[in-house]
């Protein structure tokens, strides 16, 4: 493992137990978790919105449009999928 991915695993843990530690009720963790997923969400939406056609792995002209209508009605689930399907093959191209 890399120095810099190691980094980012232990600042992960450690934002992860600060969470478990700083809140005392279930309720409250899940509305973090909750909260942790609509970013997550909005991220991958406004890079797809951002993103070139061309720039989308498949290089088709409703891409973008596919995509978009994915995340929308899928919503994590859909971000997720794309966060692996679109958005990290597009880091490895560059």
């Amino acid at each position: 493992m890399s120095k810099i991915k190691s980094e980012w695993t232990i600042v992960g843990l450690l934002l992860f137990f600060t969470i478990l530690v700083f809140t005392y009720h279930i309720g409250q963790l899940l509305w973090g978790i909750i909260a942790i997923a609509i970013v997550f969400w909005l991220f991958m939406l406004c890079d797809c919105l951002q993103r070139n056609t061309e720039d989308f792995p498949s290089k088709g002209d409703t891409d973008k449009l596919i995509w978009s209508l994915v995340l929308i009605f899928l919503n994590f689930i859909g971000a997720v999928l794309y966060y692996y399907l679109v958005r990290l093959q597009g880091l490895d191209g560059e």
